[in-house]
């Protein structure tokens, strides 16, 4: 593998890492959604530059899954309702509050 090609990889790496320290501290599920998204391209694109590099073809159809997964991800969540990690209630809260 050459320089190039490692310091891609390795900077792609790094920020599959960021982004997912972003998702653990996002504070709605939408922004969630968002960083576990990007993390999943990253992904995709990390094994694509790999099967290149290391001329693996099965790497090339793992990433092509994990487009496909996130697409489904994506258009699932989509339709969702927002709601804020604060205001998030355990099962049986809403119930309690309604009374």
């Amino acid at each position: 593998m050459s320089l190039f090609f490692a310091g891609v990889v390795v900077l792609l790496a790094l920020t599959v890492l960021s982004v997912l320290s972003w998702w653990v501290r996002a504070s709605t599920s939408h922004e969630r959604v968002l960083a576990a998204t990007f993390s999943g391209s990253l992904g995709v694109a990390l094994l694509l530059l790999l099967a290149e590099v290391a001329e693996v073809s099965v790497l090339r159809d793992a990433a092509l899954v994990l487009a496909v997964l996130g697409a489904v991800t994506v258009s699932t969540t989509a339709s969702r309702p927002q709601v804020p990690r604060s205001q998030a209630t355990r099962p049986g809260v809403a119930e309690e509050r309604a009374r």
